[in-house]
């Protein structure tokens, strides 16, 4: 019986191979079923990032190359998790010494089978005809008739049951206890290293000293008698200074640095600098040099997993060299850009420190006819007011949490809401103190509130304590909900925080668009963390009540615009074929034909469209080609795959359709919001696909 992989020897042989070898060991030896299909996962994701040339320069694991793939959007998330499960299970196949069920070999088979199709789809020819799955069968023989007697329906559902118990949901309970047991060890280890690191320095030192027994005069010719006894070997020489004018090799020149050096161009390999983000300064300032650095989170086996940057180029290995400049002109160097940091520090300051005196000397303004204000409490103030300069700085520089104070409480603002402007806020009853704050302090954002709010109450005419408690106790509401909105890792506050930067500084809402030219966050986020960008919008608060609306009652269709997968644009040029039709018709059937024209028309006339997506062997022939010819085309590749197991699409009576009911007042802004996000993955994908 022919292999159901059949169609992807057409395209990789090395994978129909091993695919051929996991299919025959279904029933025979599942678990070699197991640890085939692991090796074709990983062999997969190995080509597959190569071809789409975002293998890194470095070692990474296989589930940290399958990661990089779906943050590239190169897999889906139904791609992904074929992936995973094959490595999964493929090592517990390896390294478990327990039966392995046929099952879970089936379940690999069908997982084989997604990963085939989907690489065919996406890298092979469109001419070839792609399968539906079909699930091996036993093969039977005499002996295997004779020897096992024939079970019951109920004895089968038995032993399959039993087998999903021991395969899926034992192991996962197992991880649930480890996971907490590790839990309460960190805590115990936690609360000794607190109770232990209660006691003073010099308490410590006695207590060592105590410990060893000796005296601290008999300890310190003991130190002496060690490090006169130090071998010449173990001493670490550093390395010799280079002179002003010479030219020294870049990793003797980083070791003079001061700076980590593991140097594995000898053997083939590349240089690694051992550290974190805080050394781009110092490699950074090798750029005009023609020597560029790359930093990697993970770092390399060479730098032991620890963060590190290693060198970039055509060819890593090889030696580079760097000038050092005379200490004459290194030195008015340095001091002229000191000046100038100073005096963009002290304006900056300046100007910060002004405006927050002004807000704090307005609302002292309406008791001053009463009562002096002591120095210490203007010094406080001057503080305060500083302190606010400093965390603009802050700001501006790190986009570090930011803190304010009112009475006994501390307000800690996540980084993602420094630029959240007082409108933005969910502030109700409290409509005095809000306009005072933005008409008197020219206070509009809240990195712009006073350190301590404190020094409002009863100054604000029209404005008690209790107003001043609902302000802040609305604060403290939104903070919350940030932090619901942006969870506990970094990737959903950046990707607020450079929303939210972007906004301010266009004064309005960003398109998508602008979003993805101007933002400091990689627009792929908001789809990879939110599902989609207006379902982020709607989660972030920044849709009005009817779009609210839109956005909940149409999120599976917004989720499906921006998480199709395109490995070409042809989806995406068929939906703004549809789009271009207008807003009260954009949603009827298209039939292949129809769309030819529009289709043809947006690749022939741009050259660099032309050369990304239609100049494959097959639509190299449409060049010269009526339009009409591109039908059949557009019929097998973007409407049939895009239709095949959609419940939003469907392609009837050789027309292409889109299944959703809208209601009148959602049409218009669901027209603008899919063409938006139509436009910006076509631009995003030319981007990518042209290396910008």
């Amino acid at each position: 019986m022919a292999s159901i992989f059949a169609f992807l020897g057409e395209v990789n042989e090395e994978l129909y191979a091993v695919a051929v070898q996991a299919e025959a060991d279904v029933w025979s030896n599942p678990r070699a079923t197991l640890t085939q299909g692991r090796l074709f996962s990983e062999e997969m994701a190995t080509m597959v990032s190569k071809q789409e040339k975002v293998e890194p320069v470095y070692f990474i694991k296989p589930s940290e190359r399958v990661q990089l793939l779906a943050r590239k959007d190169i897999i889906s998330d139904e791609i992904k998790e074929s992936f995973d499960w094959l490595r999964r299970n493929g090592n517990m196949a390896a390294h478990d010494v327990k039966p392995v069920p046929p099952d879970l070999a089936l379940t690999a088979h069908r997982h084989l089978f997604m990963l085939a199709l989907w690489y065919v789809e996406s890298y092979g020819p469109l001419e070839i005809e792609l399968p539906t799955y079909i699930m091996p069968t036993m093969p039977l023989s005499p002996a295997n008739t004779q020897v096992q007697p024939k079970l019951e329906a109920s004895e089968q559902l038995e032993q399959l049951l039993s087998a999903q118990l021991e395969a899926k949901i034992l192991p996962t309970i197992t991880e649930q206890f480890k996971h907490l047991r590790a839990t309460i060890s960190q805590v115990a280890v936690m609360n000794a290293s607190v109770s232990t690191g209660a006691s003073s320095p010099g308490e410590e030192v006695a207590n060592m000293v105590a410990s060893v027994g000796m005296s601290p005069q008999d300890m310190n010719a003991v130190v002496k008698s060690v490090d006169a006894a130090t071998p010449e070997e173990l001493a670490s020489e550093p390395p010799p200074v280079p002179e002003a004018g010479e030219s020294v090799e870049v990793g003797d020149y980083l070791s003079h640095q001061g700076l980590t050096v593991v140097d594995k161009r000898s053997n083939g390999g590349a240089l690694w600098i051992v550290g974190g983000w805080e050394l781009k300064e110092v490699l950074f300032s090798l750029k005009p040099e023609g020597i560029f650095f790359k930093y990697a989170k993970n770092g390399s086996q060479s730098t032991k997993r620890k963060p590190a940057w290693f060198m970039m180029g055509k060819d890593p290995s090889q030696l580079r060299w760097v000038s050092i400049p005379d200490e004459e002109g290194s030195d008015k160097d340095v001091a002229v850009t000191q000046e100038v940091s100073a005096d963009v520090v002290s304006s900056e300051t300046a100007g910060t420190t002004e405006h927050a005196v002004t807000c704090e000397e307005r609302a002292w303004q309406g008791q001053s006819k009463m009562h002096n204000v002591p120095p210490s409490q203007g010094e406080s103030i001057r503080a305060q007011t500083t302190q606010s300069a400093q965390d603009l700085e802050t700001v501006n520089e790190e986009r570090t949490e930011l803190r304010k104070s009112f009475l006994n409480k501390e307000l800690i603002f996540p980084a993602s809401m420094i630029d959240m402007g007082l409108d933005d806020l969910p502030i109700h009853g409290c409509a005095s103190l809000v306009q005072y704050l933005k008409d008197e302090c020219n206070v509009t954002a809240i990195h712009e509130l006073p350190e301590d709010l404190s020094n409002l109450t009863e100054k604000i005419s029209g404005v008690g304590p209790k107003t001043i408690d609902r302000f802040v106790n609305q604060l403290e509401d939104a903070i919350a909900e940030e932090k619901r909105l942006i969870g506990s890792g970094k990737r959903k506050e950046h990707a607020v925080g450079a929303y939210r930067e972007l906004k301010k500084r266009l004064d309005r809402r960003p398109t998508y668009m602008e979003l993805h030219r101007l933002g400091k966050a990689d627009s792929q986020e908001y789809r990879q963390l939110f599902d989609s960008y207006y379902t982020f919008l709607l989660q972030a608060g920044e849709l009005t009540k009817e779009e609210a609306g839109t956005a909940r009652r149409h999120a599976d269709w917004l989720k499906e615009v921006e998480s199709t997968i395109i490995r070409k644009s042809y989806k995406m040029v068929l939906l703004l074929a549809m789009l271009e039709r207008g807003e009260g018709v954009w949603m009827k059937p298209i039939t292949a034909e129809e769309a030819a024209p529009f289709f043809y028309g947006y690749y022939m006339s741009d050259t660099e469209r032309k050369q990304i997506d239609f100049s494959d062997n097959e639509t190299q022939k449409l060049w010269d080609a009526p339009a009409e010819r591109t039908a059949p085309l557009i019929a097998r590749m973007p409407m049939t795959h895009w239709a095949k197991g959609n419940k939003l699409i469907r392609i009837s009576d050789g027309g292409f359709e889109i299944r959703i009911l809208t209601k009148e007042m959602d049409q218009k802004r669901l027209y603008a919001w899919t063409k938006e996000i139509c436009e910006y993955r076509l631009c995003w994908y030319f981007d990518r696909r042209k290396g910008t």
